[in-house]
């Protein structure tokens, strides 16, 4: 795979914590989160709990459109105007194999941004369905889309567990966090967007991407293969390897981690394998611990917030490693620093 090194020009965020980034950042770094009983209801008839934005009655595709509406909106309002003819935008959305994530709710999720915005984003713009884990294509996409004509490229990152639909898969698959399991998570929503160029600019976020890793996991959260992490942990050093950087070089690292055991246990084996000639505990950004379950937009969520932190005395550090893993076995390992220019 060609390497990928790109800047974090800006980003956007709309989420339980806040409709802005300032909001959800100053939340996050204090340890909030938004977690409430909600309509939907576990096979104990006990309320489920959810993170969720104050939207009313607004559901489906439009809920979905305003919130990605928004994360661009507040990505734009942080750096400037920008040229949407040398701009591709790529929509990170849910994987299909999940309920309630077909097309037609993307296109117009789609056509809601060009539509606000009053503008056509170039030709090489396009919607990526590879969930969570889709972070990592969506990187090496907007990498080749760089290559050409396009300047930079809006990566959007939207989703929503908070459908009858979906509710009802994850708690027959034991999923859930309820009353009768204390180790699943709680179905949220989110939208994030983040600008990504070659080089930076002024006023721009220091935040770099230096390397990009991708590997299929043979096991799944079913159990039937037994969980070695060999997928994980080969996403893991591609994305090292890319970077340049030995595993001792990391600061800290962060992952979608939702408090499923599963995902648990792969990152605590493939970590010891990495880590085996370093020997270096790294503390752990878990975004989910504030947010919920938020599915394709936890990539780009980690990324916006990071834009925002990695320069900070009190922040997590000047250089990480952050994994994001589908059901179906797909794994992605980004590694991200900081940049003083």
């Amino acid at each position: 795979m060609d390497k990928v090194a790109l800047r974090v020009l800006g980003g956007g965020a709309c989420c339980a914590l806040g409709f802005r980034l300032d909001a959800a950042e100053c939340a996050i770094r204090a340890g909030m989160d938004r977690f409430e009983e909600s309509e939907f209801y576990d096979r104990r008839r006990a309320p489920l709990k959810v993170a969720r934005l104050p939207l009313g009655d607004l559901w489906g595709a439009e809920r979905l459109a305003l919130m990605a509406t928004a994360a661009v909106q507040d990505c734009i309002d942080q750096i400037g105007a920008i040229a949407a003819h040398e701009t591709a935008l790529l929509l990170l959305a849910a994987e299909r194999e999940r309920p309630h994530t077909e097309d037609e709710r993307y296109l117009e999720c789609f056509a809601a941004i060009e539509r606000t915005l009053g503008v056509r984003f170039h030709e090489d713009s396009r919607i990526i369905p590879y969930g969570r884990a889709g972070l990592g294509q969506a990187l090496v996409t907007a990498a080749r889309c760089l290559e050409g004509e396009v300047r930079q490229v809006l990566l959007v990152g939207a989703d929503s567990y908070l459908n009858a639909a979906t509710i009802n898969y994850f708690l027959g698959a034991g999923r859930l966090l309820e009353s009768g399991n204390a180790y699943g998570f709680i179905p949220a929503e989110a939208a994030a967007a983040v600008l990504l160029g070659r080089d930076s600019r002024p006023g721009a976020s220091p935040l770099q991407i230096c390397g990009v890793g991708l590997a299929e996991e043979q096991a799944r959260p079913d159990g039937e293969v037994p969980n070695r992490a060999i997928g994980l942990s080969e996403a893991m050093r591609s994305a090292l390897d890319q970077a340049g950087l030995a595993p001792g070089a990391l600061h800290f690292r962060a992952n979608d981690h939702n408090g499923d055991p599963f995902y648990a246990s792969e990152a605590s084996v493939a970590y010891t394998r990495l880590m085996v000639d370093d020997g270096v505990g790294l503390p752990l950004l878990n975004l989910a611990e504030y947010l919920g379950e938020t599915g394709a937009a936890a990539g780009p969520l980690a990324l916006a917030y990071l834009s925002r932190v990695i320069e900070r005395d009190d922040g997590p550090g000047r250089v990480g490693l952050l994994h994001l893993g589908n059901d179906d076995g797909s794994r992605s390992a980004v590694v991200v620093a900081y940049a003083a220019d």
